[in-house]
């Protein structure tokens, strides 16, 4: 392994763990996250802590559990004295930036990084035409139920101003001789499902296959999941699959942002001694289960891609169970920095060469938004809503959590193991944490 001098965090919004190329999906195009998986460990069992975007942020930022962290909904704040990963960089010197979708939600509140440069500001940058076009595809109902083609250019999306910005802010530190910590976290593929007209009609609607559904006989999930489903039942097979087309056109067009972002690596000379980490908050459903968006705990939301590239490790792939909290100790014993002590993931540094897992690896994962938390382990999936459990998934025998198996008399037992499992997550890792109270 190779020295790491700087660290390059690039992340995507409802980017789906199985849209890439690589991975053999034919609608996802996208060349330079291929290439950066050819040269990466890829963890095939990633997890995110929360299928929202600001619980998921924060748990990246300061390695602790949702709860533990205390943004648990995009209208929570983090309990006070926060500590992430910029702070724990900071002695050592490292420069901080952090661009775009990071969703911070106490703007008050020391996030260790310079100042941030947000997705409010790439809009009123924008020309007025722009800002209107933007404004129509983002409203509520186009947003969440419509996907097309957008008079925007490529130049005109936020993650355009998030891969220029990174790069002058990078440019700016090798040039002064400074490490870096670049955090450069891209809005696309979140919905609006617009992008540019040209990238939009690389798909041809009669091409794409619609996700496999439920078997009628298959014992129904909880009733969350239902009423959420009305939001697109009224949809045709037509608009379905404009929505597919739209967000594989943003997947396409963010791809060619990082591919700018790791050119510029080679140019400045410094891609030999950087770190560089893809990954995303949360996936997206994507008409799994008659569903777009996040909000639920079905793989198609919590179940993340993690690529890190690490200089002079050999490329590879690695099935252990990781989740996203584990990013800041990793990196922290990458550069060589203090972890601090509030960090509750584990290093992944063990894990990046070819040998086994240490013995006592985890053998579960969690996420939680608001009052919804799951638990998962390599066979089952225990989903708990308002305290109560709503969902069971046994993942062996069926992946695609179509049967639940929550009444079923023959998982009673496995239901109360796994609930005694989460609860004991829940206690233990929310010891040092103050109660939240919701904002917003």
């Amino acid at each position: 392994m190779g020295k790491v001098k700087n660290v390059l965090v690039l992340m995507c919004d409802h980017h789906r763990f199985d849209a890439l190329g690589c991975l053999g999906n034919p609608l996802a195009h996208t060349p330079n996250l291929d290439k950066l998986a050819s040269q990466s460990i890829r963890f095939d069992n990633c997890y995110s802590q929360s299928p929202v975007c600001a619980p998921a942020r924060h748990s990246l930022a300061t390695g602790r559990y949702a709860h533990a962290q205390g943004v648990i909904t995009n209208g929570h704040k983090p309990h006070p004295g926060m500590v992430t990963i910029a702070h724990a960089l900071q002695p050592l010197g490292y420069r901080r930036m952090n661009m775009g979708h990071m969703h911070w939600t106490d703007l008050e509140m020391d996030n260790g990084y310079e100042p941030w440069l947000t997705h409010r500001i790439w809009h009123d940058a924008m020309p007025e035409p722009v800002q209107r076009r933007y404004e129509w595809e983002a409203q509520s109902i186009t947003r969440r139920t419509t996907g097309g083609p957008s008079p925007r250019t490529r130049e005109q999306y936020s993650g355009y101003y998030v891969a220029k910005h990174a790069i002058e802010q990078m440019a700016d530190a090798v040039g002064k001789g400074e490490p870096f910590l670049c955090w450069a976290a891209f809005s696309e593929p979140h919905p609006p499902f617009y992008p540019p007209k040209d990238t939009y009609q690389m798909f041809d609607l009669s091409a794409i296959r619609l996700p496999a559904q439920a078997p009628a006989e298959a014992a129904p999930p909880h009733e969350l999941i239902l009423r959420k489903r009305k939001e697109w039942a009224h949809l045709t097979e037509l608009e379905l699959r404009q929505m597919i087309a739209g967000y594989y056109g943003l997947v396409h067009l963010v791809d060619q942002y990082i591919g700018s972002v790791l050119e510029a690596l080679d140019r400045l000379g410094v891609r030999d001694e950087t770190l560089v980490i893809w990954t995303v908050d949360h996936g997206d459903l994507m008409w799994e289960h008659e569903l777009f968006l996040k909000f639920c705990m079905y793989e198609g939301a919590v179940h993340v891609p993690l690529l890190m590239s690490v200089p002079g490790l050999q490329p590879g792939a690695r099935d252990e169970l990781v989740e996203h909290i584990d990013l800041f100790p990793s990196i922290c014993e990458l550069v060589g920095a203090e972890c601090p002590d509030t960090v509750q993931g584990r290093s992944l540094v063990p894990l990046l060469g070819t040998g086994p897992a240490p013995d006592d690896w985890r053998d579960a994962v969690f996420s939680q938004i608001g009052t919804l938390q799951m638990i998962r382990t390599r066979d089952w999936k225990l989903n708990v809503y308002n305290g109560a459990p709503g969902e069971l998934y046994d993942m062996r025998n069926d992946p695609d959590e179509f049967d639940n198996r929550i009444a079923a008399p023959d998982c009673a037992d496995q239901v109360k193991v796994l609930l005694g499992r989460l609860r004991e997550w829940e206690k233990a890792n929310a010891a040092a944490a103050t109660a939240a109270a919701p904002h917003g």
